[in-house]
């Protein structure tokens, strides 16, 4: 894990939620742009796009998937 990626935690208070990894997005899926959080693959792939992991709630489902760039916008 590079270590500008690490993420610690010195207090957690009760009741507070646990921090979310990556940046703020909006993720494309069913023609609707849904709020998330993308952390980025350290290089391109083969292909030449930038792909990420997203982390997105889609009604009260919450959803972990791998999405290219073409799927994202930064917010």
């Amino acid at each position: 894990m590079n270590e500008d990626r690490r993420r610690h935690l010195s207090v957690v208070r009760d009741g507070d939620p646990p921090p979310t990894p990556g940046r703020a997005c909006l993720v494309h899926s069913a023609d609707e742009w849904w709020p998330g959080t993308v952390t980025w693959e350290d290089a391109r792939r083969a292909d030449g796009l930038w792909w990420g992991e997203v982390r997105y709630r889609k009604g009260s489902v919450l959803l972990t998937e791998v999405r290219s760039q073409h799927d994202l916008r930064a917010r």
